[in-house]
Parts: C-alpha cells; structure tokens; sequence
C-alpha cells in the first residue's frame, strides 16, 4: 500500500509540475495561438504521464481510464483520446506475493490451504484483480483475487483523473460538467471492487439462467470467498475474440448473436440485471458455439422498474417521428441539457433517428458490418458532441449504452445480419416485467 501511495504521490506530483510549468510560461508569453498552444502541450504531457503510470496503478486510475477512453472520449481533444486509447491492452500481472496476503487476510490460512496446487502465474489479469488456477478436492477452480490497497484508493484516484479531464475540457472551452459522471464511475467501481456482492449476482444469473442450455455460468465455492476473493469452477472455452479470428462458420456465428442478443433482451426487460461489462473476454464459447460461458459479473447494475418503464417511453418517443417529444424525452432523460443551442438539438434529432436505423423494417434484416452505416453514424455522433457546450454523458444511461455499444461492435465483429423486429416488440410493444433481483 505505501509503495502504490508512493507512485500515486509522484503522479501527482508531475501532473502538477507540468501545470506549474505552463503557468510560467503563460505569464511571461502575451500572444493567445502561443498560450493556446501552452496549455495544450501541457495536457498532452500530463495526459502522457497518467497513460505510463495508469497500468502500473491499476485500480481505479487504470479503469476510469479505460471508461474515459470508450464513453467520454467524443468530448476530449485528439491527443487526450489517443493516449486513452493506449490503456486498452491487458493489464500486466503483479507478483504473488502479494496476492497470497490478500488471501490469508481474507480466508485464513485453514481455508486456503483447502486450494490445492494453486498456481503462482496468473490466467488473466485486470485493472482491479488478477485470477489463478488452483483445485479444490481435484475439481479446477479459478480464484479471482484483488489486488490489494484497491478499494480503499478509488475516491482519490478519480479525483486526480477528474481533475486532468477537466483540464482537457478547459482546454477545449467547453463547459461541460462531469461530475455526474464520475459519481457513476465512483459507485460503479466500488460496487465491482466488492466481490462478495459479484458472487450474489453470479449465482442470480446462474438461476436465472438454469434452464437455458446456451449459457453457462460458473458455481461459486462461498466458503473460498470473501470481499476481496472470489473461488468458482474453471470454465474451459474459447474467448470470443479468439473464436471469431479463426473465422467459424456462419450458421455459429449467427447462433452466438441470436444468444447474446436476447440475453441482453432478457437481462434489461425482463430482470432489470445488467452485466454491463462489454469486453469480449467475458465471453468464452464451446461445443460449436452452441454454449456461451459467461464470466464476470462485478459490473452487474440494477435497474428498478420505474428506470426500465421510463427507458421504454424514451424509445417510444424515439420511435414516434415526432421532433418536439424526442427533444423533450432527451432534455427530460439527461441525453441533452436544455442550454444547448438549435443547431445541437437539430444534430441531436438526427443522432436518435440514425441509432434507430436497425430497427426499420426496411434495413431487415439489419447487417451490422454495413461500412455506409458505421460511417454515417460515426459521422453523425462527431457531429453532434462537437456542438456540445453543456451536455456530458448520460450518468443513468452510462453503463446501460457501454454495454449496448459494446453488443453492437460484438455483433459487427461477427458479421451477421438479423431481422431485428422481434426484438423490437420485445423492448418497445410489451410492458417491462417486474425486477428479478
């Protein structure tokens, strides 16, 4: 812990160095291009100093990162969005040592010596905590292990990350308040870094999900868990990364989109569970892609059935052709802050009908390779968050549309085509059920 408040310090520290810099320079420098361009070089050295230090840190300095770079980077200048861009790699693994204080802290040394042959070398390694092989009573498990010191550094690591985006806004002149934002970011990250709470949603979904043979989900061992650790069954597959670059056949492909698709119908409509977590490693697919394994529910969010039936009158009214309710259903949703000029809601009306596209009868079945649709929408979203002076992302609506964006690049990546009417019915012409959780 002192040695990660040490680095933490030293970040700070830089970040404030170049600040201190380009106040002098600011000073002594009279023309407005010369002090623009100050202020700029500045962010792009604090912002490259954060991208080196984010990976070692881990934690929330490496997550709020990756969020920034994925949910808010249509808002920040070029060079802030490439260094981003960078802390999309896999995390490097730190030493057991480590690790292995977590687990006699959290199980004791009775419980844990129930692990056998646990493996020192890590599987998998994320910004809040690694996962390695070991046994329990010869049966394969994975033990997802935090690392420590996480949970108590989120608050001052978005802070200091809140901090530098704000600069980038000054920068840009834009006067756009992220404070909702990173509140969502701030529970968001305490609610994964909760393992204790994962295991609850990872045996809800392994109910929920019971009777459906296409997906599986790993069993928990309780006795082998804590806050902090997390021991279940070791799931064999293919990551879906991996699987769709050996290029499968396209009758599985279109089998694991169907899946994932009305899982996401089922998960939002229907329970109000969401994992929200859209990263392709999640995934693991077996036996000719007809069982998905599902993995890491520590970004599961809740969503109350009074959210759920409004989201669907936001639909509705995205449906209805009718500009004025679309502007006030976005206004009212926090999609638009009501001080953005006309030509920002004009982009707004037509960002909402290009996001509908998929869903007209004519486009089916719907091909979310389509390169003239990729291009128009992307061109669209630029468009309208370059006029944006007041609106920052949607904070109830942040992880919601992470995962949407996430299941559409997924679908793409796959190159299907879908007839997406069911759907449609099902997100848009019946009532929400009542919450599973």
């Amino acid at each position: 812990m002192w040695s990660r408040s040490k680095e933490v310090f030293a970040l700070a520290a830089g970040v404030a160095g170049h600040e201190l810099k380009r106040s002098i320079s600011s000073r002594l420098t009279w023309s407005a291009e010369r002090l623009a361009q100050t202020e700029m070089a500045t962010r792009i050295a604090q912002a490259t100093l954060m991208a080196e230090s984010l990976g070692r840190l881990k934690g929330a300095f490496m997550k709020a990162g990756q969020l920034l770079s994925i949910d808010a980077s249509d808002l920040l200048p070029p060079e802030a969005q490439k260094i981003l861009a960078s802390l999309q790699g896999e995390a490097e693994p730190i030493d057991f040592a480590s690790l292995r204080a977590v687990l006699v802290e959290d199980l004791g040394e009775e419980r844990l010596a129930e692990l056998g042959s646990l493996d020192e070398k890590a599987a998998a390694c994320a910004s809040i905590g690694q996962v390695h092989r070991a046994t329990v009573h010869g049966l394969p498990v994975a033990v997802k292990i935090q690392y420590p010191g996480i949970r108590e550094s989120i608050d001052s690591d978005l802070e200091l990350v809140h901090k530098l985006a704000r600069s980038w806004l000054a920068v840009s002149r834009r006067p756009i308040d992220l404070q909702g934002t990173f509140e969502e970011l701030k529970n968001i990250l305490h609610l994964e870094a909760d393992y204790a709470r994962e295991r609850q949603f990872l045996e809800k979904f392994g109910e929920l999900l019971a009777e459906d043979g296409r997906f599986i989900v790993p069993q928990s061992f309780p006795r082998l868990s804590s806050g902090r650790v997390l021991t279940m069954t070791w799931e064999d597959g293919t990551p879906l990364g991996a699987w769709i670059a050996r290029g499968p056949a396209r009758a599985e492909k279109q089998r694991v989109a169907e899946a994932l698709l009305d899982l996401y119908c089922k998960e939002f409509f229907e329970w109000g569970l969401v994992q929200t977590d859209p990263n392709f490693g999640n995934f693991l697919i077996r036996d000719g892609a007809r069982e998905i394994v599902l993995l890491d529910f520590g970004a599961t969010v809740v969503y109350e059935d009074a959210f759920r039936r409004q989201y669907v009158e936001l639909l509705r009214a995205m449906s209805s052709g009718n500009d004025a309710t679309v502007l006030d259903v976005g206004i009212e949703n926090g999609l638009l802050d009501a001080r953005e000029d006309a030509e920002a809601r004009k982009l707004f009306i037509a960002m909402m009908r290009v996001s509908l596209e998929p869903f007209e009868a004519r486009r089916q079945p719907f091909a979310f390779a389509d390169a003239d649709y990729a291009t128009r929408s992307r061109e669209v979203v630029m468009n309208f968050t370059e006029k944006l002076r007041f609106s920052p992302p949607p904070r109830k609506l942040l992880f919601l549309h992470r995962k949407l964006g996430g299941l559409f690049q997924l679908l793409k990546r796959l190159d299907v085509a879908m007839d997406l009417s069911p759907y449609w019915e099902r997100m848009v012409e019946r009532r929400v059920s009542p919450a599973a959780h």
